[in-house]
């Protein structure tokens, strides 16, 4: 499926669910759910493993081991090679370890965004992700999903969401235990809801005025 097409499906399903039951919709691969990044970040100057770190408009903190097993929190003298982790991570990265340990992802100003793309890493041989996305606290989405080191996921909902946590597991659709998340090289576009709206509008549109010439 090319970009336009991944496009056009990701914005048909966000408006199946509609602005007042919106649904958080997960993708795949880079440019599948943030086409016009405005805001990003690779954690190239986290050079201290600091925690609530902020980069190009984005905020990320976590919860887990400080020790992390030698492993940085931003890669630092870490026993991982950055391409051990997946193909998109490179130079300085985000993880953690520990019991239910997450990496959040909100922007600066705590304003709710309405799509998210990163790398997703895992410290076990398998990369087996569990998300979750809030709104003022409140849960709005989760889910599962099991994919070869190197994916990039991606999130987008209508509705919008100003935190994001990333966990990873050493099984499959597990929602809880051991979490060794890593992430890297994420990227959040805004407005979207409009612009969907927009495309989608001008495509109906479009398609009333080729029904009427024939």
């Amino acid at each position: 499926m090319n970009k336009t097409l991944r496009h056009l499906a990701l914005a048909a399903s966000l408006l199946a669910g509609g602005q007042a039951s919106a649904t958080v919709v997960a993708t795949f691969g880079q440019g599948s759910a943030v086409w016009d990044p405005v805001y990003s970040a690779n954690f190239g100057s986290n050079i201290t493993l600091s925690n609530n770190y902020a980069e190009g408009g984005l905020l990320f903190s976590y919860t887990g081991s400080a020790n992390n097993n030698g492993c940085g929190y931003a890669g630092i003298d870490c026993y991982d090679d950055p391409s051990e982790l997946s193909p998109a991570f490179a130079g300085n990265y985000m993880a953690t370890a520990g019991n239910n340990a997450y990496i959040s992802i909100r922007r600066t100003d705590g304003s709710d965004f309405y799509n998210v793309e990163f790398a997703a890493g895992t410290g076990y041989l398998n990369l087996n992700g569990y998300w979750k996305t809030y709104n003022n606290g409140v849960q709005t989405g989760s889910g599962n999903f099991s994919k070869p080191d190197g994916a990039i996921l991606g999130l987008a909902d209508v509705g919008g969401f100003d935190e994001v946590r990333y966990y990873a597991f050493a099984t499959a659709n597990r929602t809880s235990g051991f979490s060794a998340a890593a992430i890297d090289d994420v990227r959040v576009g805004l407005p979207e809801p409009a612009s969907v709206l927009l495309m989608m509008t001008g495509l109906i549109g479009l398609g009333g005025l080729r029904r009427r010439s024939r």
